[in-house]
């Protein structure tokens, strides 16, 4: 039974080499299909899970302080009070704004050890003193010097002596960490204020009930925030900007159409060889059974190729493609590093999508041309 298999495998191989241009060509068109839709589901996933996963490790609730003109920092007052409303255990007051630097806008924080803690290792990185900066690799300098200016409510100038690693591009890329001081003086905030408040809460799910209590803590209007807003918001700016990527589908589509329309044509083209076999002994069961190894010997090599092509473009070594694509940046975007999590899923349903059409026009050629009469298959073959 064996021998039988590898024999029917080698058969269909040299049938293959008989025609290597179009059956390359074939293997190259579901190959480029499965790179095309399994590097947009892929990318969709990645972002959402390292998303998700960024967010789970920041707080709970976020405070901003509001007015009629829009944002505004919240006082030194504003951990205690919050601190008062059963549930909080944890209230942190954050300093971070937007600045112009030479290439345009930035984002700067004032760093601690905890603000260093979550964006690289506290042994890697120590919190900059006064006049003293770290930055993203998105963010260039030429002054021999290492100093950079940044200019907000005032102009600082500050000198850099790191950089964030590249593995954390997606939080960094643009990012200044300042001392304190320097990031209020930016900023405009007077000492002890901040620019908004983030919480911890004990049962994280009952984040949503603490808001009108919370909100009534303070003697001002004020935004609270939960992670699953910032989730949603996220999910949607993916969404708005990935759907530019679901373009990519209908001509693929289109393409997978076209692709079976050829295989069915191919394989009415070779009535005369069917009949051939048939005339020579083939019973129906070889002949479906040749037809079928033939075309996984084309589409399963052709999707594998195409699975790892696609895993390579999201998760390899140069993932800067999605920043120009997606994420906006006109120059030097980031590398980002994904969390290459539920891929297989992932490729079993493009390997479903892709395998199912192709075989099913293979097996319903086949059937038709084995339930005929070989006399026929090849007078209509001639």
């Amino acid at each position: 039974m064996t021998a039988c298999r590898y024999a029917n495998i080698l058969w269909a191989a040299r049938e293959l080499l008989t025609r290597p241009g179009v059956n390359l060509l074939m293997a190259f068109s579901v190959g480029l299909l499965a790179t095309m839709i399994t590097t947009g589901l892929l990318l969709s996933q990645a972002l959402t899970t390292t998303t998700a996963h960024l967010l789970a490790e920041g707080p709970d609730l976020v405070v901003r302080r509001v007015t009629a003109g829009g944002w505004h920092s919240i006082d030194a007052q504003a951990t205690a009070r919050a601190l008062t409303i059963p549930g909080i255990t944890d209230a942190r007051p954050r300093i971070w704004g937007t600045v112009r630097a030479p290439q345009g806008p930035v984002t700067i924080a004032a760093a601690d050890q905890d603000a260093i803690a979550r964006w690289c290792p506290s042994e890697v990185l120590r919190p900059p003193d006064q006049g003293e900066a770290i930055i993203g690799r998105g963010i260039a300098f030429t002054d021999d010097a290492r100093v950079l200016t940044l200019q907000g409510e005032s102009s600082v100038s500050v000198r850099v002596v790191q950089r964030f690693m590249e593995e954390t591009d997606l939080m960094t890329h643009d990012l200044v960490l300042l001392h304190p001081w320097d990031a209020r003086r930016l900023l405009g905030l007077a000492p002890g204020d901040a620019s908004d408040l983030a919480l911890g809460v004990f049962h994280p799910d009952e984040a949503e009930a603490l808001l009108p209590e919370l909100a009534q803590a303070f003697p001002y209007p004020v935004h609270i925030a939960t992670r699953e807003d910032a989730r949603k918001h996220y999910a949607a700016a993916f969404g708005r900007r990935g759907g530019l990527g679901l373009l990519l589908f209908a001509p693929a589509i289109m393409a997978l159409v076209l692709l079976v329309a050829g295989i069915v044509r191919q394989q009415i083209g070779d009535r005369a060889r069917v009949g051939l076999l048939k005339a020579l002994g083939w019973t129906s069961r070889d002949i479906v059974a040749l037809q079928v190894t033939k075309a996984l010997l084309v589409g399963l090599p052709a999707i594998t190729i195409g699975l790892t092509a696609a895993y390579g473009l999201v998760y390899g070594p140069s993932r800067q493609w999605i920043g120009f694509l997606l994420l906006g940046w006109q120059e030097n975007a980031p590398l980002l590093h994904l969390e290459a999590g539920h891929a297989a899923p992932i490729f079993l349903e493009v390997t479903g999508i892709l395998l199912a059409p192709f075989l099913a026009a293979v097996l319903w050629s086949s059937l038709v041309q084995a339930a005929s009469d070989p006399q026929d298959l090849l007078n209509r073959g001639n």
